[in-house]
């Protein structure tokens, strides 16, 4: 085939792909009668969904009228989670995570996309004479359980128990919340292995443990780092096959007082268990006591920290984070790893402290 013919049937293909295009636009704006119909999704323990709903959606509600209607779906009840599933397998799996926004064939997640693009897309659609409902199955049943529309009507959905509340948010996403507890189970048994006092330490060289705590501090700092620039700049987390990291982080538990990102806090928490085991065994003699002990105990208190935040991924939010996951191991093999000389390094602390008494 010589180029000139390559050329028509590529402009042709281009063609048909361009009326396919226009021809999809023209069905939507004419089932939409004048107006842009949209889905929220949210889950009630969501932070940032909460900011959506009080600060952006009545806004547009008020600019647009009857123009806009968004049925807001709540992720906790049967309905709406059985929803947003499908909305997951329409939009792909890196579409997962609350708040998300559907309009049209559009899609935006997060509390700085959806105010930053839903407004133009308001418009484009309006331009275009509307856009019905987005096509998901069970829409309809969702939004009569537990969505509320832009005039306010609401039909709540009949109270559910907290043993099925528990159910829904476990159930959920089966597979990674097993998984978290599996981890759970495991920082409470390195609570109860490290917490004591004793010359305990895994029968390993004293080599190979210097190299096995450097490597997990290692993995631990890249996934604290990585959950602290995602949460700092507004970008979406990369979850992997297991969990859903986006529902994790944009929960209302994400925050410290409000206001500290607790991945920034664990990046933190990772540098400073690196300056503290890198003096413990470069340090000088004067400072290694102190720096073995600062060392296990700061990974303790972050076994226990993180015990707290495993328990919530399955039991509270409904959502596991691997990255999070990931951190809590590296912090509880810390522990394990620097208890013994974290322990002997206390212990020859107290006794200078009452020698000098």
């Amino acid at each position: 085939m010589r180029t000139f013919e390559k050329l028509i049937l590529v402009l042709g293909v281009l063609s048909l792909l361009v009326f396919g295009f226009v021809a999809d636009q023209a069905v939507a704006a004419s089932s939409g009668d004048g107006v842009v119909k949209a889905v929220f999704f949210f889950s009630p323990t969501c932070g940032h969904c909460h900011d959506v709903m009080t600060n952006v959606l009545p806004v547009l509600r008020e600019q647009y009228g009857d123009a806009l209607v968004v049925a807001e779906v709540d992720t906790m009840t049967s309905a709406g989670g059985a929803l947003y599933q499908a909305m997951v397998a329409r939009y792909a799996p890196e579409v997962a995570g609350v708040p998300t926004l559907i309009v049209g064939d559009k899609h935006m997640v997060g509390s700085r996309e959806i105010p930053e693009m839903f407004p133009g897309y308001v418009e484009g659609y309006l331009a275009q004479g509307g856009v019905d409902w987005p096509d998901l199955p069970g829409l309809s049943a969702a939004i009569g359980e537990a969505a509320t529309d832009s005039g306010g009507n609401t039909e709540p959905a009949e109270p559910l128990s907290f043993w099925q509340r528990l159910k829904e948010r476990y159930t959920r996403d089966l597979a990674a919340n097993v998984l978290s507890t599996v981890v759970l189970l495991g920082l409470l048994a390195t609570i109860a292995a490290v917490a004591v006092p004793r010359n305990w330490q895994p029968r390993i060289t004293e080599r190979f443990g210097s190299v096995a705590v450097y490597a997990l501090l290692a993995v631990g700092l890249v996934a604290a780092g990585y959950l602290a620039y995602v949460e700092t700049t507004g970008n979406e987390a990369v979850c992997g096959p297991v969990g859903d990291c986006n529902s994790v982080r944009q929960s209302q538990y994400a925050l410290l007082f409000g206001f500290l990102p607790i991945a920034v806090l664990g990046a933190i928490g990772y540098v400073a268990l690196v300056i503290a085991y890198v003096a413990a065994r470069a340090g000088g003699e004067s400072i290694r006591p102190y720096a073995r002990a600062a060392t296990f105990a700061m990974a303790a208190f972050g076994v226990l920290f993180s015990t707290y935040l495993t328990f919530l991924e399955p039991f509270v939010i409904g959502a596991t984070c691997a990255w999070c996951l990931t951190s809590a191991v590296c912090m509880a093999l810390i522990a394990l790893l620097t208890a013994g000389p974290g322990w002997q390094a206390l212990d020859t602390l107290e006794k200078k402290l009452a020698f000098a008494r």
